[in-house]
């Protein structure tokens, strides 16, 4: 059986309509989907106010209201940073790093990456050879859902701005929107520098 299998990676730093639109999507397009959490390693940076434990908690109560009848196709797993944000010069050993993560996981050579954000970064990671067996399926983040992002929800979490957290984000982040506030406030208040790495 040729199965199709379909990779997200992201930070989910919160998780938002415009992830979900992309797992309605993965679950259409293929057999089996992992979604892997990005940045594992990393919390209480101003792009990484939350711990992995707590995106991981939403994720997964999000995946069983929204997807139930697909939870048996959906693998989740978490994926730590392996070098320094201000690192730019690896991209390829990063890709190497990534697309070993996804075969273990995965269980396939073959499959195809789903992601949100600029071509060319995603394209630098992965070198000829790697390309071949890599579908990318890749989706400009100013044309999803009004160009909802992490970034745009964690300003209006600073701003208080509950209307737009209500509109972007599942019930499982509202229902979250003391303690995640109290965090994004306390981080920004106090962040760490995004190069330090825990662990």
């Amino acid at each position: 059986m040729n199965e199709k299998v379909g990779v997200f990676l992201s930070r989910m730093q919160p998780l938002h309509i415009g992830h979900l639109g992309i797992i309605e999507l993965m679950l259409q397009e293929n057999d089996r989907i992992v979604i892997i959490i990005g940045s594992k390693n990393k919390k209480g940076t101003l792009r990484n106010p939350l711990d992995v434990k707590l995106r991981r908690e939403i994720l997964e109560e999000t995946i069983k209201e929204h997807f139930k009848e697909n939870v048996n196709r959906i693998t989740i797993s978490e994926l730590p940073d392996w070098s320094m944000e201000t690192e730019i010069s690896s991209n390829l050993e990063w890709g190497r790093y990534l697309y070993y993560n996804i075969v273990s996981l995965a269980e396939k050579k073959h499959f195809s990456m789903y992601f949100s954000d600029e071509r060319e970064i995603i394209e630098a990671w992965f070198d000829e050879e790697l390309s071949k067996r890599i579908n990318l399926r890749i989706f400009e983040r100013k044309n999803m859902f009004e160009a909802v992002s992490s970034t745009k929800i964690r300003e209006a979490f600073i701003k208080d701005d509950i209307e737009y957290i209500k509109k972007s984000c599942p019930n499982a982040v509202i229902k979250r929107y003391n303690k995640i506030k109290e965090i994004i406030d306390s981080v920004y208040d106090n962040p760490i520098e995004d190069y330090k790495i825990e662990g």
